[in-house]
């Protein structure tokens, strides 16, 4: 239950679960609102279908790398500091990019606003855990992630928006630079919920102890590796579906925007569900049901694309079905990994953000690069990706040893 908000606080503990969810859209925001300017990036700079992609998978990459730093960072020296330092190089990041002459100059903006967008998964995962504990934590998690979804179903509208207006590919990262001064001045009335600062959090004696307790964990170790197996699903649809869009059916800008925004409601409906099937389940059967949606839906789209019956509304149906399953599999792969290690929430999250986020960029670049934009082979890697998720899950629940809190 909520505990670490002092009396007197500008802002509740229910506003800060709202603004956890907020600093959890920033990824997505700054990913999802680039889409329907693939087009027009490759023109300006005639770069290649890989070269473009790679501002979304670099971005997330260094999110993963990011988050090394922010949360050791926020258990040294609080969550509030430790937010404001990375929404900083964010917002240069965006700068740079803004005014990026070529494409090597645009992704190394984008790596370096990736690198400060780490600062929001791993500090919004790390207070959620100084307030919450067990399924409570699971639970408000899971409200957060529903929050987050608001990226994915707005940042495509707003591109298509400022397509629409007459704007350039320049103009998104405009709105990156005001969404991330939003996030800086709602951060001024936000309380610091870190009840003790770890005077050794940054110290590597401190890093490799806090890393033994978390790999010595049952528990922890188990979601930390599967952490990896659910973002990659995740970077695999949002990195891979443009391609396949306009390779198989030439669909791109506005169209594309609005279809795939579509899957963002999928993932409000999937965290509404979560937050409710995790007080009769738990999360991680919460986790497998999710996951069996996410299989069904893989399988849908390998058999109508074999079927050559695959349209892009088919397509985009499929995708918001999948939708509702791989932030659960995501989230409670999160809860499960931080619930053990309160003390050290801050370098918990950290360390699942980093493993989950830069190995998982890893294997997403790799599918989409592998399977071409086609539908078949691409909805057939993430069918392998989705039953990897599974046996990991039910290799946790079938474990021979009492079974952990909230599983």
């Amino acid at each position: 239950m909520p505990g670490c908000i002092p009396r007197g606080a500008s802002m509740g503990a229910r506003a800060l679960v709202f603004y956890c969810g907020l600093l959890l859209t920033i990824g997505a925001f700054s990913v999802d609102i680039t889409l329907p300017f693939f087009t027009p990036m490759r023109a300006h700079f005639g770069a290649g279908h890989a070269a473009v992609s790679a501002t979304v998978t670099l971005y997330i990459g260094f999110i993963g790398l990011g988050q090394i730093v922010f949360g050791p960072l926020s258990d040294r020296f609080g969550r509030r500091p430790a937010i404001a330092i990375g929404l900083v190089i964010y917002l240069a990041g965006a700068a740079i990019a803004l005014v990026a002459p070529t494409i090597e100059v645009l992704l190394a903006g984008r790596a370096v606003q990736g690198f400060g967008a780490a600062v929001g998964p791993v500090v919004a995962r790390a207070i959620l855990r100084d307030l919450f504990s067990g399924p409570k934590l699971a639970q408000n998690l899971a409200i957060a992630t529903g929050i987050f979804s608001l990226g994915p179903i707005l940042a495509p509208l707003i591109g298509v928006a400022i397509a629409e207006a007459g704007g350039s590919w320049r103009s998104i990262f405009v709105g990156m630079l005001g969404f991330g001064g939003l996030l800086l001045a709602i951060l001024a009335r936000a309380p610091e919920t870190l009840q003790q600062r770890r005077s050794d959090a940054l110290q590597p004696a401190g890093l490799l102890r806090n890393a033994r307790a978390v790999l010595a964990h049952p528990q922890s170790r188990h979601f930390l590796l599967l952490g990896p197996v659910a973002q990659c699903t995740m970077l695999t649809i949002v990195a891979g579906t443009p391609r396949v869009y306009e390779h198989e059916f030439g669909v791109t800008g506005t169209l594309f925007a609005v279809l795939f925004a579509l899957h963002g409601l999928g993932i409000v409906i999937g965290q509404t569900a979560n937050h409710r099937l995790i007080a009769r389940l738990g999360p991680v059967r919460t986790a497998l049901a999710a996951t069996a949606v996410m299989i069904g839906a893989c399988s849908l789209i390998v058999g109508f694309a074999l079927a050559d019956a695959l349209t892009p509304y088919r397509l985009s149906f499929f995708v918001f079905l999948f939708a509702i399953g791989f932030l659960i599999v995501a989230a409670n792969s999160a809860a499960m990994t931080l619930d053990p290690h309160g003390p050290i929430a801050g370098f918990t999250s950290s360390f699942f953000g980093f493993v989950s986020s830069a190995v998982g960029a890893l294997f997403a670049t790799l599918i989409v690069a592998a399977t071409h934009g086609r539908a078949l082979a691409w909805g057939a890697a993430l069918l392998a990706v989705c039953v990897l998720c599974a046996l990991a899950l039910l290799s946790w629940l079938r474990r021979p040893a009492p079974a952990a809190h909230g599983a």
